[in-house]
C-alpha cells in the first residue's frame, strides 16, 4: 500500500510542477516575442469580453475545484476500499489541478493579448489556489482517513 501511495504522490507532484512550468513557458514565450502580445489590446469590445470571461471563469472554477474536491473526498472516495480510493483520489486530484491550470493558462493568455492586468490577476489567483493542491503522502492518508487505520 505504501508503495502505491508513493507512486501516486510522485505522479501528482510531476503534474503539479508541469502546470507551473507550462505557466512559466507561456510567460517566457510572450516576453521573448515568440507569441504576439497585444493582439486584441485596441479592440475594446473583445477586451471587455475576454476580461469578463476570464473573471467569470476564475470565480467559478477556483471555488468549484477546491470545494468539489473536499465534498467528493468526504462523501464518496473515503468510503471506498483503500485500493479503489487511491485510484479515485488520484483522478479527482488531477481534475482539480486541471481546472486550476485552465484558469492559469487562460488568464495569462488574456493578460498578454489584451495588455490588461485583469488576466494576470486571475492567473495569479489560480496559481495561489494551486498551493491547496500540493500533493503529499500524509495529506493523502488524512483525506482518505487511512492515517488512523494503520
Amino acid at each position: 500500500m505504501e508503495k502505491e501511495i508513493k507512486r501516486i504522490v510522485r505522479r501528482l507532484w510531476v503534474e503539479y510542477l508541469l502546470v507551473w512550468l507550462l505557466a512559466l513557458a507561456i510567460v517566457l514565450l510572450y516576453e521573448a516575442g515568440v507569441m504576439e502580445e497585444g493582439l486584441w489590446a485596441y479592440d475594446g469590445q473583445i477586451c471587455y469580453l475576454l476580461q469578463t470571461a476570464v473573471v467569470l471563469l476564475t470565480l467559478c472554477a477556483i471555488p468549484a475545484s477546491l470545494k468539489m474536491f473536499g465534498l467528493v473526498m468526504e462523501r464518496r472516495v473515503s468510503v471506498l476500499p483503500h485500493a479503489e480510493a487511491l485510484v479515485s483520489y488520484q483522478r479527482w486530484s488531477e481534475i482539480r489541478l486541471a481546472l486550476i491550470a485552465i484558469v492559469v493558462f487562460v488568464g495569462l493568455s488574456v493578460y498578454y493579448t489584451t495588455l490588461s492586468s485583469i488576466g494576470g490577476l486571475c492567473a495569479l489567483v489560480a496559481l495561489l489556489a494551486s498551493f491547496f493542491c500540493l500533493p503529499g503522502a500524509d495529506k493523502l492518508k488524512h483525506e482518505l482517513k487511512m492515517d488512523d487505520a494503520a
